[in-house]
This record gives C-alpha cells, sequence and structure tokens, in this order.
C-alpha cells in the first residue's frame, strides 16, 4: 500500500511539473518573428507596389484625433495620395518592431492573426491604379490581387451602401481563428480575441484619418460568401470590417 502511495504521489509530482512547464512556455513564449512567418501560397499576386516611408511624426496630437475622430458616410471624389494609403496602412498592421514582429495594435499571446486589404476606385488613389491589394506589412508593400474598380461589387456585398462605392478606397479587415486557436485551444477565447484585435485596428483607422483630415466609418454588415469570393479570400479568413476612407463630402 505504501509503495503505491509512493507511485502516486510521485505521478502527482510529475504531472505538475509537466503542466508548469507547458503553462510557463503558452504564456511567455516569445511571438514568431518576421523571418519565421509562413508565406500564404494561396493567394495570387499580379503586382508589387512599394509604399511611401513611414512618418511617425504628426501635426496633430492624439487627443485632437480623439476629440476629431466621427463616422461619416459622405465622402467627396478627391483622391488620397499614396503617402495617406501608406499611413493608414501602418496605422492598422504595420510593424513597430520587426525583431519581435511587434505591430501597431496590441495582439492577445502575440499571435497577429489579422489581414488587412485595400480596395481603390479609379482615381480613388494618386499614382495607384484602381484594383483589389494585400497589404503585406513586413516590407510595407501593397500586393495586387484583383485589377480594376471593385467598389461597386463590394457595395453589393455590403448590403447595397452607397458609401462604400462612393468612398475613394475602402479598407477591409479579415480574421484568422484557426491561427489564434494554434496557440489557445479555446475556441470561445480565441474568437473574443479576434474580434477584440479587429476593434484595435478600426480604432487605429479612425485616427489616423482624423490625424490626415480624412473621414471613414467602420461597417460590419455585409455578405460573408461574396466578401470571401470578391477578395479570393483563403479559407482560413474571415472578414470581419469595412472601412470606407476619404474626404469629407
Amino acid at each position: 500500500m505504501q509503495k503505491k502511495s509512493k507511485f502516486v504521489l510521485a505521478a502527482i509530482i510529475l504531472l505538475s511539473v509537466f503542466l508548469i512547464v507547458y503553462i510557463g512556455y503558452s504564456v511567455f513564449m516569445p511571438p514568431v518573428g518576421v523571418k519565421d512567418q509562413p508565406i500564404n501560397q494561396s493567394r495570387e499576386i499580379l503586382a508589387t507596389v512599394d509604399l511611401p516611408q513611414v512618418e511617425i511624426a504628426s501635426n496633430m496630437s492624439v487627443d485632437q484625433a480623439i476629440q476629431n475622430r466621427r463616422s461619416v458616410r459622405r465622402f467627396s471624389a478627391t483622391p488620397l495620395s499614396l503617402k495617406d494609403v501608406s499611413q493608414l496602412l501602418w496605422a492598422a498592421q504595420g510593424i513597430t518592431d520587426f525583431e519581435r514582429n511587434f505591430r501597431t495594435t496590441p495582439s492577445a499571446g502575440g499571435v497577429f492573426p489579422m489581414e488587412i486589404y485595400l480596395v481603390v476606385g479609379n482615381n480613388g488613389v494618386q499614382e495607384l491604379e484602381a484594383g483589389i491589394y494585400h497589404y503585406n506589412p513586413f516590407n510595407h508593400t501593397l500586393e495586387m490581387i484583383v485589377r480594376g474598380d471593385m467598389r461597386y461589387n463590394l457595395s453589393q456585398a455590403a448590403h447595397k451602401q452607397k458609401w462604400v462605392n462612393d468612398a475613394p478606397i475602402n479598407l477591409i479587415i479579415t480574421g484568422n481563428y484557426l491561427k489564434m486557436q494554434n496557440k489557445y485551444s479555446d475556441k470561445n477565447l480565441c474568437t473574443r480575441f479576434v474580434d477584440m484585435e479587429a476593434g484595435h485596428i478600426g480604432q487605429n483607422i479612425y485616427l489616423e484619418a482624423a490625424s490626415r483630415g480624412l473621414v471613414t466609418v467602420a461597417i460590419g454588415s455585409f455578405y460573408d460568401d461574396q466578401m470571401i469570393s470578391l477578395f479570393k479570400l483563403p479559407a482560413n479568413e474571415t472578414p470581419l470590417y469595412i472601412y470606407p476612407v476619404g474626404y469629407r463630402g
């Protein structure tokens, strides 16, 4: 009996040590570095556009940008500059620490399961062809995946909201729930983490737009299947937000 008790005690100690090591590794494990990021082989790239270097300094304080932030659904036809696009995309998902892969927005566990797409209309952005682009934060470039002005198609997918078609550009946020589940086994927790991160990104888009004299509005109403088809999304990406951006109309 005594021998059995010692065996049980030893098993409990070994199990406890394993759990401590596992939990410590899960919580404190450093985020995946840039060089370790998998390449999405399912996304066909038609062309690549280098974006202007990001400028950290701004003439508007964060406090003023928060004060000025509003949801606006009326846009003028004035085109944005490529610099505007560069700053908006960087604010949404740019990398601020390449060694640790930290972004402009926080991510649970340093997973960073989000992707950003840009829809550009005809004459929507100076020196940029109309089309759908994927933002690559690792080298701060745009990857064209669809040619042509797709704003009307996007507005139809967004329950015919006309301001999606009116805005010079639209930013789209997608999330990869499976990528988060690879780190955290709790599916409900992973869903919450991804949705929260989309909100962090959206607020950055609002504030960056305000700081550059632009306006935007958060849209979460759309047909998922049409969005997936339009953006040729991989099976592991879920559309979460549309942000039309432009000058106030």
